[in-house]
């Protein structure tokens, strides 16, 4: 068996029909038939190079390194081993060994078979040009020197061999009616064999000539197999539809040198006379078959290339690029070797240190082909692989290429220490570089890794960007559909998902309203008295589990069995609720990711928060048109005012969740019926206690809606987490004033207090100053900053306070303390502090209906001017 590798020949096969498909059981039971037998010739050829390269690498004495090889058919030196080269010349003529005459490359092979390290043999050849003819005697040396030789050896004749094979015949079993995967398995059975030359001296007579068979159709025709690749992968190049018989140029040639090239090394096995014309041609026409060989692979860059630019799809577009890339980076060092030596050149010393790490630079093209086919799905295999399986292959082959290349440099550090002429100032340089490129290599593979996941698989968006960038899309927006399809391609962008389906809650059913990747909107529905429904009514997500027995889907009381076929239409892994106060205004499902990866927890909470978000938005935007279709019923000024309305009794809290440790209340009286303050109370996360109030600047719808986007914009904020007030306040700032007009803008105060610590956190932006009230003591929350809205970028502060038992937080609006009389007076903050004082021993809603009725028995009959809002936070003893 010969380790070193050929000058490569190229050439090709028959026509493939790609663009049809023979579906007839007679043409499957032939393709099935095929693939058994190409099964069977592959897996015994290279499972019997396996077993005879392990049995010479345990018995390295028996292995040695061929001196020199032979054109095909004939006597003619072809290539000469470095350790040779002043004794053999390529272009020499071998006339006999060991004094036995030369009739056939068979009696070659039983000649150098027995030899072993240290042996000599006696050659006689005669120069091609004078006719010289001299006796030379070679010493064999061990194949396996180093421990470079070693990892060469493997790599190059049972690792990569075995990897392509394997990726090609599990694609064509996969999709064996596909002409493409027939054709990608012929690209993989070419790289696995177009490195070898392969020593017949221990097969049979006809397992000769089958080996010479396989061997021409894989290694010497993998110029071939590339450029038809390059033209049908994953769909047929345009141009080739227009000129199909532009390709034939480049394979007639090949498939001609490649059918006299098995014939004459057949025949040439016994008797080199006989096919000396023939082979003598065929040398002559190797300089132009290696070219045109060369032009077929720059066609299949060239065929990847025009595709890319008329690509369709990103995604398309992705893939046919990190497949050119990958073929650049494995096949432009060795085609580079190719064409220096094509070329006639003499063998510089660089040549010779470039041979090892191109041909090991091979192994990226298979690698490539099995990310891209598998990760990225360029050829839709649809096999049952389990979570995780693409997102590992994509990060171990990875880790896998960086070891790949750290032994690589280990090797090479280790040949050149080895050197006699090598002094140990030099060896310790040589250390030390080897030392450093490992070291810069892990660097740039954590990079590259990192690179990786963020691009084509979590791509870790924290909560609070994608709620921003979210809340600035739907601002604008007053169509549910529009909307619907900004939420579902945001979340598809985010976190790679391939399908989504958004279905909204009307008349009591969960219909479909927004779909992606399913080429068109899914005929699926479920009933408001589903499981389905009824779990998402929690409002809590839901994972679906179809291949889990253990999963809620088969142990749900009262399940009925078509909910399982219709979360089996939509793909579904994760349902999101989309809710508001309560009440399930629809959900999302969501599909499993590309990398397959289960959704993690931060990923179920960033979906949770933006579905959150929706929500509200989906609400304004019903709103919104709800608006619209009361203006073509309604006049304009009732129907402001009546739709006005309703959105703010929506807006209120409708209930007050419990929180131990607090008596609270809260109410609104608006001067007309439509009016523009706001007030809030939120349960969070670790039970503390959130309330906020508001004087939203105008009236009518206009302060209306307004106010609905400040719930919204402080609901989501507070959702994402986030426990820093000031940046949430800079954040509803932000989203206030890049969805209202110049001259709109709230006040607002917000709070948050921990029954824990008794802290009070808060931030008043430019807000009425609520007060806490102490036995003997009036404590002002004046911490803060500007209104909300009126300034691009202002800047807010923190304040906190330890509250005690008993005291009392007042939050009012300015219609409170501002409410007028007859005479025009006001009715004054002093009195408000008064009039809590004296009912300080009551509860919060007895507080609050105290301070109303003192500021209407001050106004005494007077038309109230502003809205009266009132918040009352009582602290248990």
């Amino acid at each position: 068996m010969v380790l070193n590798a050929p000058v490569v020949r190229t050439h090709h096969r028959a026509r493939l029909p790609i663009d049809r498909r023979v579906r007839t059981g007679a043409g499957r039971l032939l393709r099935r038939l095929l693939l058994g037998l190409v099964l069977m010739v592959a897996i015994g050829y290279q499972a019997r190079v396996t077993m005879e390269v392990m049995e010479r690498l345990l018995d390295a004495s028996r292995f040695v390194r061929t001196p020199f090889t032979l054109g095909a058919g004939t006597r003619v030196i072809e290539s000469v081993a470095r350790e040779y080269h002043g004794k053999l010349r390529r272009g020499d003529i071998l006339l006999s060994v060991n004094g036995r005459p030369l009739a056939g490359s068979e009696q070659l092979m039983a000649l150098l078979q027995p030899a072993r390290p240290g042996e000599t043999a006696r050659l006689t050849v005669r120069a091609p040009g004078s006719g010289e003819i001299r006796s030379v005697a070679i010493v064999f040396r061990p194949a396996v020197e180093t421990a470079r030789d070693l990892a060469f050896i493997v790599m190059l004749m049972v690792v990569m061999p075995a990897f392509c094979l394997a990726l090609g015949f599990w694609v064509v079993l996969v999709r064996v009616d596909d002409p493409l995967a027939w054709l990608l398995l012929g690209l993989m059975a070419s790289f696995s064999q177009f490195l070898l030359r392969i020593d017949l001296h221990d097969w049979g007579v006809w397992e000769r000539y089958a080996v010479i068979i396989w061997h021409s159709l894989s290694a010497r025709l993998w110029p071939v197999w590339m450029l038809l690749f390059g033209i049908y992968f994953p769909a047929r190049l345009k141009l080739d539809r227009r000129y199909p018989w532009c390709k034939w140029l480049l394979v007639a040639p090949l498939v001609a040198g490649t059918a006299l090239s098995a014939v004459v090394e057949s025949i040439g096995l016994t008797n080199l006379d006989s096919v000396a014309a023939i082979a003598g041609t065929l040398n002559a026409l190797a300089v132009p078959i290696a070219v045109i060989g060369i032009l077929a692979v720059a066609g299949f860059f060239a065929a990847l290339g025009m595709k890319t630019y008329h690509a369709a799809s990103p995604d398309a577009r992705r893939r046919l690029r990190l497949l050119r890339w990958g073929a650049a980076a494995a096949l432009v060092p060795l085609v580079t070797l190719l064409l220096w030596s094509t070329a006639g050149r003499p063998v510089a010393p660089w040549f010779r240190w470039m041979v090892v790490p191109a041909l090991m630079a091979t192994f990226l093209f298979p690698l490539t082909l099995a990310y891209v086919i598998v990760v990225q799905r360029a050829m839709d295999v649809r096999v049952v692989i389990r979570q995780s399986v693409q997102y590992a292959l994509a990060q171990r082959g990875l880790w896998l290429l960086q070891g790949l290349v750290s032994l690589g440099i280990v090797f090479s550090v280790v040949s050149l220490v080895q050197q006699p002429n090598v002094n140990r100032a030099a060896k310790l340089t040589y250390i030390g570089l080897g030392i450093l490129l490992i070291i810069l290599l892990r660097r740039f593979a954590g990079k590259v890794r990192l690179w990786v996941d963020r691009r084509f698989f979590r791509e870790a968006l924290n909560a609070e960007q994608v709620l921003a960038e979210l809340s600035e899309q739907v601002r604008s927006i007053v169509e549910t559909r529009p909307l619907l399809e900004v939420v579902a391609r945001r979340i598809a962008e985010s976190l790679h998902v391939e399908r989504i389906a958004l279905l909204l809650n009307e008349g009591g059913w969960c219909r479909p309203a927004f779909a992606l990747g399913y080429g068109g909107v899914p005929a699926v529905s479920f009933p408001g008295n589903t499981s389905t429904v009824r779990n998402l009514n929690h409002g809590e997500p839901l994972r679906v589990y179809l291949d889990d027995p253990d999963s809620w889907v088969y142990h749900e009381p009262g399940f009925d069995p078509s909910e399982l076929a219709r979360l089996r239409a939509l793909d579904s892994r994760l349902l999101l609720p989309l809710s508001l106060k309560d009440r399930l205004l629809g959900f999302i499902s969501l599909s499993p990711k590309r990398s397959e990866e289960p959704y993690s927890a931060n990923d179920v909470r960033l979906l949770q928060s933006v579905a959150t978000q929706a929500g509200l938005a989906l609400e304004n935007s019903r709103l919104s048109e709800q608006v619209a279709r009361e203006v073509a019923q309604r006049e304009r000024i009732s129907r402001e005012i009546e739709i006005a309305r309703e959105v703010q009794e929506r807006l209120f809290p409708q209930s007050l969740p419990e929180i131990e440790g607090l008596d609270y209340a809260g109410a609104c009286r608006p001067a007309q019926e439509v009016g523009g303050d706001y007030f809030d109370f939120l349960k969070l996360a670790g039970g503390e206690f959130g309330f906020a109030i508001g004087d939203v600047s105008g009236k009518g719808i206009s302060a209306a809606l307004l106010m609905a986007s400040l719930q919204a914009s402080i609901r989501s904020q507070t959702l994402s987490g986030n426990h820093d007030l000031a940046g949430l306040m800079t954040n509803v700032n932000r989203l206030i004033y890049d969805s209202s007009a110049s001259n709109r803008y709230a006040t607002l105060f917000y709070a948050q207090y921990d029954p824990a610590s008794r802290m009070l956190r808060y931030v008043n932006a430019g807000h009425n100053p609520p007060f806490v009230l102490r036995a003997n003591a009036v404590i002002p929350l004046d911490t803060g900053g500007p209104v909300v809205g009126l300034l691009q970028q202002p800047r807010y502060e923190q304040g906190s306070l330890v509250l005690e038992p008993a005291d009392l937080v007042v939050c009012y609006t300015d219609g409170i303390s501002e409410s007028l009389n007859a005479a025009e007076q006001e009715w004054g903050e002093q009195r408000l502090i008064e009039t809590t004082r004296s009912w300080r021993a009551a509860s919060a809603g007895q507080i609050l209906d105290h301070i109303m009725d003192a500021a209407t028995k001050f106004a005494a009959g007077a038309p109230q001017h502003d809205d009266m809002t009132l918040v009352i936070v009582r602290i248990g003893r």
